[in-house]
């Protein structure tokens, strides 16, 4: 009976360290942290094709003080509005993950960011800091992409 009881606690135990598709929820949690300062980069650089290649096809970004838009929308927009940002600001950029949680497929991360503007015609600098909720999903080759992208301004309504 006492070696039975082991058998099971040991089972138990190893059932709480289950991988999801043979990758651990710690491999996971990093590749999106990884996912976050790609995003950072990107949008530093103005680099929208590295942008655009962290979503999902069917991702959806919910922007605030604007209408959300598909990633077919972002496919079409993005390029000209990162390359103007980029010649007109030195941007700045962080996200702060403060939470990640994997379950199988799915997975979300929640936290903050901030960015800096500074217009290089003027020298007037533009702070935005905010929070986000952004839903993942775990592609077929068990990559995640950005499925639902939420977030908005810290900053009181005017």
């Amino acid at each position: 009976m006492k070696s039975v009881l082991c058998v099971l606690c040991m089972a138990t135990a190893l059932a709480g360290c289950a991988t999801t598709g043979g990758r651990s929820t710690e491999n996971d949690v990093a590749a999106i942290k990884q996912i976050w300062a790609s995003y950072c980069a990107c949008v530093m650089k103005g680099d929208s094709t590295g942008y655009l290649a962290l979503w999902d096809a069917g991702g959806i970004q919910l922007r605030p003080n604007a209408p959300s838009r598909t990633k077919q929308e972002m496919d079409v927009q993005v390029p000209a509005a990162f390359k103007a940002s980029v010649e007109a600001n030195d941007i700045s950029m962080t996200i702060n993950p403060l939470e990640v949680t994997v379950d199988g497929a799915w997975a979300y991360s929640r936290g903050s960011y901030a960015q800096e503007l500074r217009n290089k015609s003027t020298g007037a600098t533009t702070n935005v800091d905010g929070k986000f909720l952004t839903v993942f999903k775990r592609q077929d080759d068990g990559s995640w992409r950005i499925y639902r992208d939420c977030f908005n301004s810290n900053a009181v309504p005017k």
